[in-house]
């Protein structure tokens, strides 16, 4: 199914709906061109997921490195939220599986939505945030356009 969205310029929103084969972080990249969403905050993000693709941070060393997990469903999304800055989202996914065991980390690509995916993103028009590598360390903190 494809990429649906809709927008309340009044007050800001857009609010999308993924289907079944959708891919969550490349569809909302595709969201973010797409509805022309420079810099927003993803408010709500619920649905389901038949396979997972995340990351989490290796150690207490700055940067610390990443740890990747592929995750297989049925993966109830709890939640997922972020920053969409200079058109790229940066989420933060967490999961529950069927035996109860919880996952959460940084979302990648690969995660694939099983049933749907609803998602509420807050547009800020006047604020334009970009990332930047601002120390050298090759991780990229928000920071003004």
């Amino acid at each position: 199914m494809a990429l649906r969205y809709w927008e309340d310029q009044r007050s800001g929103f857009v609010i999308a709906s993924l289907g079944r084969g959708d891919l969550l972080l490349e569809s909302l990249r595709e969201l973010a061109e797409r509805a022309q969403i420079h810099t927003g905050v993803l408010t709500t993000g619920i649905g389901s997921l038949s396979k997972g693709h995340i990351h989490i941070i290796k150690t207490n060393n700055y940067p610390p490195g990443d740890v990747f997990f592929d995750l297989e469903g049925p993966l109830e999304i709890v939640q997922f939220g972020g920053i969409i800055a200079g058109y790229q989202p940066h989420i933060h996914i967490a999961l529950w599986d069927t035996a109860g065991r919880y996952y959460g980390g940084h979302l990648e690509e690969g995660c694939e939505v099983l049933t749907l995916s609803e998602i509420s993103i807050h547009r800020t028009p006047t604020l334009r945030l970009t990332r930047r590598d601002l120390d050298g360390s090759g991780i990229y903190l928000l920071d003004a356009e």
